[in-house]
């Protein structure tokens, strides 16, 4: 290393003996190497304990590094964690998470001037299973108090329960409370619907740490096709499929819900966390918000997952094939559609991405749980799969067909890990997809490949699987295949971060009403997508 002449030794040279310059020079050379040396490795690895102990959250770059963790959750003196006591464990406080509420002035099922609470309750304390709330409407020249019967759809194995509680208050509803000894909280509330996209709407569950955007395609283009408008449901999903799906929004192919995660801002009193004691992300919660919002909109409510995919066989329309089967019960209560799962190779890139193919690749594997449609009036709540709420002697089981569960999807070139995890036999793909179905569906995806936003949006799409695998080899570990012990849900999954991978993330403004008894109730205002939450779900 050459080090520069200083003129501070030049201006001192000639007052110095020759030897003492000499040893003075060798020394501060010395130092001043050691110095710079010092410097360039503080410079070169200033960020290196930044970088290991950066917070998984808000990862910073765009190298491929795997950060280990899940976000912490809030500490709050008032949290229960013992595992053995948080389905036995009786507590002074219910606390309630108000995931929405809804407001109908007129409705076919639930008269004129009702209110629907959707909400998750802690449901370990007492029986809440017909439970009767209060709750306060008024239309600022009149108050007036009602109560609200409740409908649970609970799982034993969770603490909480997804609940509805429906009544009839004041005309033109201006505020609504909940009240719960003594003390009222507002709760805010939305319009129902009175006009639908279409008249058959899919109420697709909450997704998370989203990224099979091929699935998503032959969905949103099948339900199109056979005049069905999605409504979905998000938790977090990655940033360029977001992007890809804002697009499908603006163009009318679907609407997207922000899912919330549950959160209580002031507990106040001693609970049990909402999110690792409820089932599967509020999923039945979910599919009833989509139901109260379009109860007096839509003539048909499907409730699938984005991976169930059907397509109709008789007639050329949903609302057709859906007529025709209620035609032969026309009391039924909802329609079963059984699944059989089935694998399909899918393209890397959306310019790969070729409907026929995708067709081709099909293989079918054993019939497993149905999912339900239904006429909206019929009902107030619903399940995962069907409400449990509903008479089975009143469901219509449909034969044939069944829908197309596309669980396993194969990569081209990836590891594909999901066929060790999940050994099953698949054999010649033996559903129904009418040629004429095939070409149009094929034809409506090249005219949305030429998009402009699309095909800018194309290139970063993901091309290889991340969290698919990681997701899924958790669910088997904790209850996919085996009795439960636990409520299922993915908290106690370790979702990894990697900072080439963005999220978008849905987040709002938590409140919580004053401590009180029975009741302790909380809600959220003004929900956002935050680039900043991290790939959790």
């Amino acid at each position: 290393m050459k080090i520069a002449s200083l003129p501070l030794l030049n201006s001192n040279k000639k007052e110095m003996g020759s030897s003492s310059y000499g040893r003075i020079s060798k020394k501060l050379i010395l130092l001043l190497t050691i110095a710079v040396c010092c410097g360039y490795v503080y410079y070169k690895f200033k960020d290196f304990g930044n970088e290991i102990n950066e917070d998984p959250e808000h990862p910073k770059g765009d190298s491929a590094e795997i950060i280990n963790g899940t976000p912490a959750p809030p500490v709050s003196e008032y949290l229960l964690s013992e595992e053995s006591e948080r389905l036995t464990r009786k507590i002074p406080v219910s606390h309630v998470f108000v995931a929405s509420a809804y407001y109908y002035p007129t409705s076919k099922s639930l008269g004129n001037n009702a209110v629907a609470f959707n909400m998750v309750v802690d449901s370990k304390n007492f029986d809440i299973s017909k439970y009767t709330y209060n709750f306060v409407g008024s239309n600022g020249t009149h108050t007036e108090s009602g109560f609200a019967i409740s409908q649970i759809e609970e799982e034993e194995m969770c603490r909480y329960a997804p609940t509805v509680a429906r009544g009839n208050t004041v005309e033109n509803l201006k505020k609504l409370e909940l009240e719960s000894g003594g003390t009222k909280v507002e709760i805010p509330f939305k319009m129902a619907r009175y006009t639908a996209p279409k008249p058959v709407i899919i109420c697709i569950s909450p997704q998370f740490v989203a990224e099979q955007w091929q699935i998503f395609l032959m969905h949103a283009h099948t339900a199109h096709r056979f005049g069905a408008h999605i409504h979905i449901y998000v938790i977090s999903i990655v940033k360029a499929y977001f992007e890809l799906m804002k697009e499908y929004e603006r163009q009318g192919y679907l609407t997207i819900e922000k899912w919330m995660r549950m959160k209580f801002d002031k507990p106040g009193s001693q609970y049990f966390e909402p999110n690792l004691n409820t089932e599967l992300r509020n999923q039945a919660g979910a599919l009833t918000d989509c139901l109260l919002q379009y109860k007096e909109a839509a003539e048909y409510i499907a409730f699938f997952d984005l991976d169930d995919v059907l397509f109709p066989l008789n007639y050329p329309t949903y609302l057709e094939e859906f007529n025709a089967e209620y035609a032969q019960k026309p009391d039924a209560t909802s329609l079963v559609y059984g699944r059989r799962e089935h694998e399909f190779i899918k393209a890397e890139t959306l310019a790969e991405y070729d409907f026929h193919e995708l067709v081709a690749s099909l293989k079918t594997s054993y019939t497993r749980a149905g999912k339900v449609v239904v006429k909206p009036d019929r009902h107030n709540t619903t399940w995962i799969h069907a409400s449990h709420r509903e008479d089975p002697t009143k469901r219509i089981h449909i034969k044939t067909p069944h829908l197309i569960h596309v669980q396993r999807p194969i990569q081209k070139n990836g590891n594909n890990e999901i066929k060790d995890m999940w050994k099953s036999r698949f054999w010649r793909f033996n559903e129904t997809i009418h040629e004429v179905d095939i070409a149009a569906i094929h034809e409506d995806i090249q005219r949305m490949k030429k998009n402009k936003e699309v095909a800018r949006i194309a290139k970063r799409l993901p091309s290889r699987d991340f969290y698919f695998p990681v997701v899924f080899k958790c669910y088997l570990k904790q209850f996919y295949g085996r009795k439960l012990t636990e409520c299922p849900n993915a908290e106690k999954c370790v979702m990894p971060q990697r900072k080439d991978i963005k999220c978008m993330h849905t987040d709002a403004e938590y409140f919580s009403g004053p401590s009180s008894e029975p009741f302790t109730f909380h809600y959220f205002t003004n929900p956002f997508w935050s680039s900043d939450y991290g790939c959790y779900q």
